[in-house]
């Protein structure tokens, strides 16, 4: 970079940054004359891509832009321009799908989701998105009437012995194949908003119960009872807590979020065991339920 009033490029150096209407401006000090200046011909566009998630999952949880920069703001040494938040929006409009729903309706942000917090064991922070949920329950209300059984009536005392999905090897069908996906994408973007005070799967969890259209809900506890299966032999309910659900084109879809994806063949029986549970306990067809595994590299439907 050449000082525009010597003309050297020796002894320029960084010297912050400064925010315009046309986005964020790396200013710049030369040591030889004394002089700051700002190259206006390349503005500094590449904030971390952290603090775009952060910014962009704020207007998501309901925040105007105005808000969204501010907390923002707050959380990190600068904020951005309202106007770069506004070109995020349109960058990330077909990763991060929840902003094309966003932008149809006024989100309280205080009443987004709802959890409960379910000590089975360990705590399963089972959460849904209102929104969404309302929203595809118009394809599927078997679904919004189970999560509604769960508030009022979920025993927990069944979840805290006996046979657990994760661990039972059972006879199954299902055969993992790779698909074309957007969720590996979505999965490597959730990542980089990581913190040391939450797990992988609760930061991928979170942040596709928060930005992505189609997912409804998270750790939701599924349970199949003594005899409702033939082939599975067991004398207390069979119980286990799915990563994601998701619904799109009138199918329900079980995410298991496996960040060591090395043999997806291995998780059959899990999955087998989840669309069984779930279709015991909503009466969705099982043709209408799509068992799939993936991490930040693949994704893999059980068909």
């Amino acid at each position: 970079m050449k000082c525009p009033k010597c003309n050297k490029d020796k002894n320029v150096i960084k010297a912050g940054l400064r925010d315009t209407r046309k986005g964020t401006i790396q200013r710049f000090y030369c040591k030889n004359c004394d002089t700051f200046f700002s190259d206006t011909k390349q503005p500094y566009t590449q904030y971390p891509l952290h603090v775009i998630l952060y910014t962009l999952q704020l207007y998501n949880q309901g925040y105007p832009v105005k808000k969204a920069k501010t907390l923002t703001g707050r959380k990190y040494s600068y904020s951005p321009p309202i106007q770069t938040i506004y070109s995020w929006l349109k960058k990330y409009n077909d990763t991060l799908t929840f902003i094309k729903l966003r932008k149809k309706y006024a989100i309280d942000p205080n009443s987004l989701v709802t959890t409960h917090r379910f000590q089975h064991q360990q705590i399963y922070p089972f959460t849904y998105h209102n929104l969404k949920l309302n929203i595809h329950s118009k394809q599927l209300p078997q679904l919004k009437r189970y999560i509604n059984w769960i508030e009022r009536s979920l025993p927990t005392k069944m979840f805290l012995s006996g046979p657990r999905a994760s661990s039972t090897e059972v006879d199954h069908t299902l055969k993992p194949k790779q698909k074309n996906s957007i969720i590996p994408k979505l999965t490597k973007l959730a990542l980089t908003t990581s913190q040391k005070s939450k797990s992988a799967h609760e930061t991928v969890e979170q942040f596709f119960l928060i930005n992505d259209s189609t997912t409804v809900c998270s750790e939701l506890p599924v349970f199949i009872n003594p005899k409702e299966i033939d082939s599975l032999n067991i004398n207390t309910p069979l119980t286990g807590h799915i990563d994601l659900i998701q619904i799109k084109y009138d199918k329900l879809y079980i995410l298991d979020y496996k960040p060591n994806l090395r043999h997806p063949e291995q998780y059959t029986s899990q999955l087998q065991l989840y669309k069984e549970a779930v279709h015991k306990r909503t009466i969705i067809p099982e043709e209408n339920i799509i068992p799939a595994v993936f991490n930040e590299h693949a994704y893999y439907e059980l068909l």
